[in-house]
C-alpha cells in the first residue's frame, strides 16, 4: 500500500506541471471558440443594421477583432521565428477587406478560416489516434524476479538480458522472452493484428505488447527492452510519421515559395489596377479575393494526413510502413519479387525420403546428416535433425557452414558433407543427376545417401498472388538459393512468371539489380538475414515478421504478423492512399486556379473565395478519412499517379 501511495505521489509530482499546462491550454482553447460564437453572432446582428452605420461599423469591427486576434499572435510568432505562411495571407486579407469597408467579408474571413483550423486540428487528432494507439502496446515497468523469489517493479530498461520477470494478470508484456513457468493465454493482436489468443506454458515464445490473460506467467527475457518487440515497432512507427514521401517534399518546397508568389501578384494586381483604371476599391477587393483563394491550406494539411492515416491504418494491421516515400514506392511497383523458404514457404520442412546409395541404412543416413547439420540454423538442417535420433556434441568438431551451400563436420573422426549438388561440385564429389532435388549426405569423400525434403506452401499464398495480379501488378517473381526441383514445384502451385534459384546471397542482389532494370519498380519479399541486402536494394522491401533484426532494420515495410495474406490488403491500402492524395492535390490546384482567375478578372465574391481555400481544404480532408474504410472502389480503382 505505501509503495503504491509512494508511487502515485512521484507519478502526480512529476506530471502536474504537465497537467496544469494542458489544463490552461484546454481553458484558453474554450475562451477562444466561445469569442468565434460570439464574432459569427455579431455579424449575423449587423447585417439587420443597414440603417445604423454607426452602430454597424462598431459591431463590424467587434466581429473582426474577436474572430481575427488569435491569427495575430499566429502571425508574431512567424515573425518572430522568419516563416511566411498561409496565416499571413489571411491576416493581410483581414486588413485590405477593413481598408476598404468591407467589415462583414473581413469578419468572415477570419471566421470560416479559424473553423476550417478546427476541422483540420480535429481531423489530424484522429487520424493521429491510429498512430498514437501503437506507443500504447508498451509497457515500461516490470516486475523482476529476485535471487529470493520476491519481486521488484523496475522500470523495464534496467532488466538485463536472461533476467526473469513476472507478469501479472492482464498486464502487457514489457519485454520479448520465453515463459519459464506458468500456464495462461496471450492477446497478440496489438503486435499482429490477429484476435485469436495465443497458449502459454513453459518454453513458449513472448512478444512485447502481447497482453496476458488470467493468469501470472514467469518469463525469461531474452531482449533487452530497448530492442524489444514493441519498442521496435513504436520507433518504427513514430519515425515514419516524420519521413517524407516525393509528394509531401514537393509540398513542403511548393509552399516555401508559393505564399510569397501570392503576395506579390496579389499587390501588383491591386497597384496596377488601381493606377489603370483609378478605381482603388475595386482592385483592391479583387487582389482580396485573389489573396484569400489563394491559401494552399487543403494542399499542406490534406496531403500529409493523407500518408499518415494511411500510415497508421497499416500499423493497426500489423502492417509497419517505414514512411510515405515507401507508401509512394510500393503502390507505384508493377513487379513483386518473394524469396522462397520461409516467405512462399512455411520454412519448415520433413523428411520425405531417404535413399542409401552403399550399404548403410536409411537410420544411418540420417544420422550422419543430422551430426552435420547439427549446428546449422538453417530451416533444412533444423528439419533433418529433428528427424533423426539425437546426437551427442561430443562426438562433433571442426564445424563449417557455407551460405547457400551446406554443412561439413568431423563426427567421431570421420568428415562428413551434408548439402545440395553446389557444395559437392565445390568439394570435387561427383554426384549423379537424379541428385538434384535433394540433400546429399557424403562420408570421407565418397556420397552415401540423399535426404528428400518436402516445403509446405504458406497458407493463402495463391490467393495472395491473384489478388496482387488483380490489383495491377504485372510480374510476380522468384528468387531462391534451394534446387531446381523444389523450386518449379512452388513456382507451379503458386502460378509464377518466373523463378531463378541455386542462388547464393549476392547473386540474389545481382538478380534483383537486372529486374528493377527491366521492369522498373520493384517490391522484395523476404525474411532471414541473407535477404537484408536485397529488402535494402528494393524500392519497397518487405520483411515477414520482426525475428530476423537485420531483415526487419534493412526492410521499408515489415508484416509484423508473419502472414503473406495481408500483402494484397496493404497494397490496395497504399494504392488507395497514394490516389486520394493524388486526387486532393489535383483536385486543390484545379479549385483554386479557376477562382484565382475569375478574382482576378472581377467575377468572383469573397464567399467564393473562402470556398476556394476552407472549403476545399474541408473536402479533402474528408475524402482523406476514406482511406481507412475497408473499401472505396472508386479510389481504389482510378489512376492519377
Amino acid at each position: 500500500m505505501s509503495e503504491h501511495s509512494h508511487d502515485s505521489h512521484s507519478s502526480c509530482g512529476g506530471c502536474c506541471g504537465s497537467c496544469a499546462h494542458d489544463h490552461e491550454e484546454k481553458e484558453e482553447n474554450k475562451l477562444s471558440k466561445i469569442l468565434l460564437g460570439v464574432s459569427a453572432a455579431l455579424v449575423a446582428v449587423e447585417l439587420f443594421l443597414k440603417a445604423l452605420p454607426v452602430a454597424a461599423t462598431i459591431i463590424g469591427i467587434a466581429a473582426v477583432a474577436l474572430a481575427a486576434y488569435p491569427l495575430v499572435f499566429t502571425v508574431y510568432d512567424d515573425i518572430k521565428e522568419r516563416r511566411f505562411t498561409e496565416v499571413e495571407l489571411m491576416i493581410i486579407s483581414v486588413i485590405a477587406a477593413c481598408c476598404i469597408g468591407e467589415l462583414r467579408d473581413a469578419a468572415l474571413v477570419a471566421i470560416l478560416y479559424r473553423v476550417g483550423e478546427m476541422i483540420e486540428d480535429r481531423a489530424v487528432e484522429n487520424s493521429r489516434k491510429s498512430i498514437d494507439s501503437v506507443s500504447k502496446i508498451q509497457q515500461d515497468f516490470a516486475h523482476l524476479v529476485l535471487e529470493d523469489g520476491s519481486t521488484q517493479k523496475v522500470h523495464a530498461d534496467e532488466v538485463p538480458v536472461g533476467s526473469k520477470i513476472t507478469v501479472l494478470p492482464y498486464e502487457r508484456f514489457p519485454i520479448d522472452g520465453v515463459v519459464f513457468s506458468g500456464i495462461s493465454t496471450a492477446d497478440a493482436s496489438a503486435i499482429t493484428g490477429e484476435s485469436k489468443p495465443i497458449t502459454l506454458g513453459k518454453g513458449v515464445e513472448v512478444k512485447s505488447g502481447m497482453i496476458n490473460g488470467k493468469d501470472s506467467v514467469t518469463v525469461v527475457t531474452t531482449e533487452l527492452f530497448s530492442n524489444s518487440t514493441a519498442s521496435r515497432i513504436v520507433k518504427m512507427v513514430e519515425d515514419a510519421a516524420e519521413r517524407k514521401g516525393n509528394v509531401q517534399k514537393f509540398i513542403t518546397r511548393f509552399a516555401k515559395y508559393y505564399t510569397p508568389i501570392v503576395v506579390i501578384i496579389a499587390v501588383l494586381l491591386a497597384v496596377i489596377g488601381s493606377i489603370a483604371t483609378k478605381d482603388p476599391a475595386s482592385w483592391i477587393k479583387r487582389a482580396l479575393i485573389f489573396l484569400v483563394a489563394s491559401c494552399p491550406c487543403a494542399i499542406v494539411i490534406s496531403i500529409p494526413l493523407g500518408f499518415y492515416t494511411g500510415i497508421g491504418t497499416a500499423a493497426k494491421d500489423g502492417v509497419i510502413v517505414k514512411g510515405s516515400v515507401f507508401i509512394e514506392a510500393f503502390a507505384k511497383a508493377k513487379t513483386f519479387v518473394f524469396d522462397k523458404t520461409g516467405t512462399l514457404t512455411t520454412g519448415s520442412f520433413e523428411v520425405s525420403k531417404v535413399t542409401p546409395m552403399s550399404k548403410f541404412s536409411e537410420d544411418q543416413i540420417l544420422t550422419l546428416a543430422a551430426a552435420a547439420e547439427h549446428f546449422s540454423s538453417h530451416p533444412i538442417a533444423k528439419s533433418i535433425v529433428e528427424a533423426a535420433p539425437p546426437i551427442d556434441e561430443k562426438y562433433l568438431s571442426d564445424f563449417r557452414e557455407v551460405a547457400g551451400g551446406g554443412t561439413s563436420v568431423v563426427f567421431d573422426g570421420k568428415k562428413i558433407l551434408c548439402g545440395g549438388r553446389r557444395l559437392l561440385e565445390t568439394e570435387g564429389i561427383e554426384t549423379p543427376d537424379y541428385t538434384d532435388g535433394d540433400v546429399c549426405v557424403v562420408l570421407d569423400g565418397r556420397l552415401i545417401g540423399t535426404i528428400t525434403l518436402r516445403s509446405a506452401l504458406r497458407k493463402g499464398v495463391a490467393d495472395m498472388v491473384e489478388k496482387l495480379r488483380d490489383q495491377g501488378v504485372e510480374h510476380i517473381i522468384m528468387l531462391t538459393g534451394d534446387n531446381e526441383t523444389a523450386s518449379d514445384e512452388v513456382a507451379n502451385a503458386v502460378n509464377l512468371d518466373e523463378y531463378y534459384c541455386n542462388l547464393l546471397p549476392e547473386e540474389k542482389l545481382s538478380h534483383l539489380e537486372q529486374i528493377k532494370n527491366e521492369y522498373g519498380k520493384v517490391v522484395y519479399v523476404g525474411d532471414g538475414i541473407n535477404d537484408a541486402p536485397v529488402l535494402a536494394s528494393a524500392d519497397a522491401g518487405v520483411a515477414m515478421g520482426l525475428g530476423t533484426q537485420a531483415a526487419s532494420e534493412a526492410a521499408d515495410v515489415i508484416l509484423t504478423n508473419d502472414r503473406l495474406d495481408k500483402l494484397a490488403p496493404a497494397h490496395r491500402l497504399f494504392k488507395r492512399t497514394v490516389n486520394i492524395v493524388s486526387f486532393n492535390l489535383i483536385f486543390a490546384i484545379t479549385i483554386k486556379m479557376i477562382v484565382l482567375i475569375l478574382g482576378a478578372a472581377g467575377f468572383a465574391q469573397v464567399w467564393l473565395a473562402v470556398f476556394a481555400d476552407v472549403g476545399v481544404c474541408i473536402i479533402c480532408i474528408l475524402i482523406s478519412a476514406l482511406i481507412g474504410k475497408a473499401k472505396n472502389s472508386f479510389f481504389d480503382t482510378i489512376h492519377l499517379r
